[in-house]
């Protein structure tokens, strides 16, 4: 057979192939695939841009530690900017990122430190949050495939299990992140973190739906550390806005290195 006729086989294979997994995908009862139910639950919670002010709990069996952060989130363009602005000791701590560079303002040394790949995986400011929780510098759809392995039933919820599993060029952190979102209005329920190993490292839970601004979303989000059961961390939303247009110069080093 001449090149031109393998090239023609091969196509005509992948374009069967592709109606195969369509047939079975909807045979199964999916409406959507893996991916695009992912894409739909970050539109939900994050929009296109994101404004709100947000309180951060660290709870553990002997002390209880608070932060308010005010955050502005532009995903479309990859840019966030955080803010500390309580209590008084840790006011004025920065966060700038942009694309997939974090840099953190330091206002006791005055000055801002580049927050290298390595260190996203770090505590933030004592949490059980990392630098790329917050920041989310990974992202779970450009970074990971997406299948659905089945529906299941998280705290009363109907919902899809799907399980992100990392492209081989992604720089991320997991080694597969199995997410639970409900079925009928594709809010995040439940996320489990797991290791090259497939040990369970973390455990993001989400509660407290209720509307803010235009929309439902989870108000609620705790994050557990697998291997400190007796503490975790609490993020919960205060106020939101989404999809109204944010001021470049927020996203700047000027921003993030003022006095």
């Amino acid at each position: 057979m001449s090149r031109r006729g393998q090239t023609r086989m091969k196509w005509i294979f992948g374009i069967l192939i592709n109606i195969l997994v369509t047939v079975l995908f909807y045979a199964n009862g999916y409406p959507l695939t893996g991916k695009e139910i992912i894409e739909k639950s970050e539109n939900v919670i994050r929009g296109d841009t994101r404004v709100g002010v947000m309180t951060i709990t660290v709870k553990t069996r002997r002390w209880t530690r608070s932060m308010k952060l005010k955050m502005w989130d532009f995903r479309l363009s990859k840019k966030s900017f955080g803010e500390i602005f309580e209590p008084k000791k840790d006011a004025g701590n920065r966060f700038l990122m942009i694309n997939k560079t974090l840099r953190h303002y330091v206002p006791s040394l005055q000055k801002d430190i580049l927050i290298s790949p390595s260190m996203m995986l770090q505590s933030w400011m004592g949490s059980d949050f990392t630098n790329d929780d917050i920041v989310k510098e990974s992202s779970i759809v450009d970074d990971y495939t997406h299948t659905i392995e089945a529906k299941d039933r998280i705290d009363g919820n109907e919902c899809y299990r799907i399980m992100l599993a990392p492209k081989s060029d992604a720089a991320v952190i997991w080694g597969k992140i199995i997410y639970y979102v409900r079925i009928g209005d594709y809010l995040p329920v439940r996320q489990e973190f797991y290791n090259e190993h497939g040990v369970m490292k973390k455990l993001m839970t989400f509660g407290g739906f209720k509307n803010m601004h235009d929309r439902v979303i989870p108000t609620m989000i705790k994050m557990q550390t697998m291997s400190t059961p007796d503490r975790y961390t609490v993020l919960k939303i205060d106020t939101i806005r989404f999809n109204e247009k944010i001021p470049e110069k927020i996203f700047s080093i000027q921003n993030l290195s003022r006095r």
